[in-house]
């Protein structure tokens, strides 16, 4: 009998594991760069997911403010970059083969640490007082990992010691980011065990043992990311936080927070089409990754940009849009890290914020086959249990009538 359910539940366990059967997976760092690169400390990965009738471009690029790059196009099309152009941030530097169906980028474009003297953990981004910026390319960027495979590619990027020389600001601590792209819809095996697709890229951030502003009694931290994308630019980015019935995978957290594109006007199906930001709103502060060790996030509603052009300028994506961004929906979107009472930064000095980056539909939580065995087994158990109760008395009835009838003939 045990060996039976060993069995079963392997199955279950089986049904339940996504399988590489929706994109194939290429990557290539810094392709085609050559002796230009060679001495320089760059990290710029392409990554190619081919399907049966469309490929997904990404490109992750930590030369400026970390940035990603998402492209749709045919099967055909191609990635080509212009390496001396590049690397001064020229525009065109990046192009396609063929024009992309859908553009979509993300910039990690700010730090904001505030001092949240009211335990609030509401960051007011107007109040220059109790704010600091912190620029993600002042950081010194280190390539840690790269892991490639036809299953997913994992990039580990690790910021530490940030001088801004401008301003004369410097901080110890580290940033890190780690970047994975998929070939298939599973859930990631990093808590909070986002549920990606084939067409996603998770990005994982960690804010660890930073140096916190000196006259901040009570810091935390917020992180800014700046999208641009296909759309019209006067209509925002809609944020939708969606209930979920199942915290198997996330336990206590039945939220999931989406941010989607407007419509545009080559959509013929907005609803299904077009980029998503997606995250559980939770952030850890340990290494060890669980429950006790969590505090919330809080999403902030999307802002316009004023300066198109000025605000892509020290990143990957004005290589390939240029002046083109000014006429293109480009947002900022804040997250801020942590809930009141937790202890502010200061308790653990250990932040994270997880997302997915992703294109056309997002995923949705459903029950797993386990979950739907255990719970057809919960339901269907005790039934078959009081059936087979009722049938014996029955029968027992019925065989005591018969009983009593034969000894009265």
């Amino acid at each position: 009998m045990n060996n039976v359910l060993v069995l079963l539940f392997l199955f279950v366990a089986s049904l339940n594991n996504g399988w590489c059967t929706q994109r194939i997976l290429r990557s290539w760092v810094n392709p085609d760069c050559g002796a230009i690169c060679k001495d320089k400390n760059l990290t710029t990965v392409y990554l190619r997911a081919d399907g049966p009738n469309d490929t997904l471009h990404y490109l992750w690029d930590f030369d400026g403010n970390p940035s990603v790059l998402l492209a749709l196009t045919s099967t055909s099309a191609f990635l080509n970059i212009s390496w001396e152009d590049f690397l001064i941030k020229g525009k065109d530097s990046i192009i396609f083969t063929e024009e992309p169906v859908y553009t979509f980028g993300v910039i990690l474009n700010k730090i904001i640490e505030f001092n949240d003297i009211n335990d609030t953990a509401f960051v007011n981004i107007a109040n220059l007082v109790n704010t600091n910026i912190l620029y993600p390319m002042f950081f010194q960027w280190e390539r840690k990992t790269l892991k490639q495979n036809n299953e997913f590619v994992n990039l580990n990027m690790e910021g530490s010691y940030y001088n801004d020389s401008a301003t004369n600001v410097t901080r110890h601590g580290k940033l890190t980011l780690s970047l994975k792209g998929f070939c298939s819809l599973d859930h990631s095996e990093v808590m909070p065990y986002m549920l990606h697709t084939e067409n996603s890229t998770q990005v994982d951030i960690i804010l660890d043992n930073i140096q916190t502003n000196e006259s901040f009694s009570n810091s935390r931290f917020a992180i800014e990311l700046l999208v641009v994308g296909e759309g019209n630019p006067n209509i925002p980015m809609f944020v939708n936080p969606k209930k979920n019935v199942d915290d198997e995978h996330t336990p206590g957290i039945f939220e999931v927070v989406e941010v989607r594109t407007p419509p545009y006007k080559s959509m013929d199906n907005y609803k299904t089409e077009g980029a998503y930001l997606q995250w559980r709103p939770i952030s850890y502060t340990s290494v060890s990754r669980v429950v006790t060790n969590s505090t919330e996030t809080m999403q902030y509603p999307p802002l316009k940009v004023s300066n198109h052009t000025g605000a892509i300028r020290n990143s990957m994506l004005y290589c390939y849009y240029g002046d083109k961004v000014d006429s293109m929906l480009t947002q900022r979107i804040i997250v801020s890290l942590g809930a009141t009472g937790d202890g502010f930064y200061k308790k653990n000095h250990y932040s994270t914020w997880t997302f997915l980056i992703g294109y056309g539909t997002p995923p949705s939580e459903q029950f797993s086959y386990l979950v739907i065995m255990i719970i057809s087994i919960g339901l269907g158990l005790p039934l078959i249990i009081m059936l087979a109760i009722g049938s014996y008395f029955c029968i027992r009835k019925l065989t005591n009538r018969n009983s009593e009838k034969y000894l009265t003939q």
